[in-house]
């Protein structure tokens, strides 16, 4: 199993066309993208229909497996993709299994799913996909973050034959993170625009709009990391957006109540003491914390005393309070304090 990012996908069709690929992820203009790669490719080797169907408890799947086993009228070659749900019950793991089985030269299947999770690896469907195609291509479709972001943006731009400078790559970053759509649009209305394919700073700015799409997620990890003016800066998106304050708090709340669990011990702690920060891994692992999260709660952990915890928890359920009675700007103003405060150094 070969595992690629998306612009890194047609260099790997040019040079073979795998007997099966997982896209993972949710972002809609890597997922077209990629699938639009695999069936060009998949063309020039004689793939001429293409099957989409999603799974769920209502799919029909003795037509599928006819699909798979009947040639058509001419001798069809498929492109199967599925689009398969976040859970899998143990009836569709099975039917997912017989599909596999079924498989031959003439099908080339394409798995779509949100996340790829170390128990899907164990799933006895996977295990069959892999061994039936070991050089299997797994392509990640996430939305780049925003550490990742300005690799893609250098990666577009070079496939457009742009030489782009640093700081119009951060602007870009900064003006289109989380909406792929508009940044590639961008940088192909910069391509017309400009013949000599040269990017500088002044460039760009004459062009960009702000178009960033946020989430509340987004939110709490700048929070966690300690960076107040990100933070502050995607809640004024959220608010844009109109994203209910209630939604934020629940996503705050969540995450607080990992922080309190994360700071038990079995002793009494000083209340202007750190929070502790040995047997962290021992703790995510018990929480359940995703791996790409860890680093962000350590970094509270190692931030927070443990009244500064308690203190934000009493101003949290008061800002709670306010956004259910009050109805009004006013709560906005009170989660960018909250921001703020969190993300300060103890």
């Amino acid at each position: 199993m070969n595992r690629l990012f998306p612009e890194q996908l047609i260099p790997s069709l040019e040079r073979k066309l795998a007997a099966l690929y997982f896209l993972v992820g949710e972002d809609p203009l890597l997922i077209e993208e990629s699938l639009d790669a695999i069936q060009q490719a998949a063309m020039k080797a004689l793939f001429d229909e293409k099957i989409q169907l999603e799974i769920n408890a209502s799919t029909d799947w003795n037509d599928l497996f006819e699909q798979v086993q009947s040639m058509g009228l001419f001798f069809n070659k498929q492109i199967i993709v599925l689009d398969l749900p976040e859970n899998l019950t143990a009836l569709l793991q099975n039917k997912l299994s017989e599909f596999i089985s079924l498989l031959t030269p003439d099908v080339l299947p394409v798995f779509r799913f949100a996340k790829l999770t170390k128990t899907m690896e164990k799933q006895a469907w996977f295990v069959a996909a892999n061994q039936y195609e070991p050089q299997a291509i797994v392509i990640n479709c996430q939305t780049p973050n925003a550490e990742q972001l300005p690799r893609w943006v250098v990666n577009r731009a070079k496939s457009l034959g742009l030489s782009i400078e640093q700081e119009a790559v951060q602007l870009l970053c900064y003006s289109y993170e989380n909406n792929l759509l508009a940044l590639k649009q961008t940088l192909q209305l910069l391509d017309l625009l400009y013949p000599d394919h040269k990017l500088t700073f002044a460039r760009v700015n004459s062009v960009v709009e702000q178009s960033s799409v946020f989430t509340p997620f987004q939110w709490v990890d700048a929070m966690l990391a300690g960076k107040a003016s990100r933070a502050c800066r995607i809640l004024n998106g959220l608010k844009e957006e109109d994203v209910q304050p209630i939604v934020l708090l629940r996503t705050l709340q969540r995450d607080l109540m990992t922080l309190l669990e994360l700071s038990k011990t079995g002793q009494r702690p000083s209340l202007d003491s750190l929070l502790p920060t040995s047997q962290l891994r021992e703790h995510f692992d018990r929480l359940k914390v995703w791996q790409n999260r860890r680093a962000l709660f350590t970094q509270a952990v190692q931030r927070l005393t443990y009244r500064k915890l308690y203190l934000f928890c009493q101003q949290l359920a008061e800002v709670e309070r306010s956004a259910k009675q009050e109805f009004n700007d006013d709560i906005w103003q009170q989660l960018e304090v909250l921001s703020i405060e969190f993300c300060a150094t103890s």
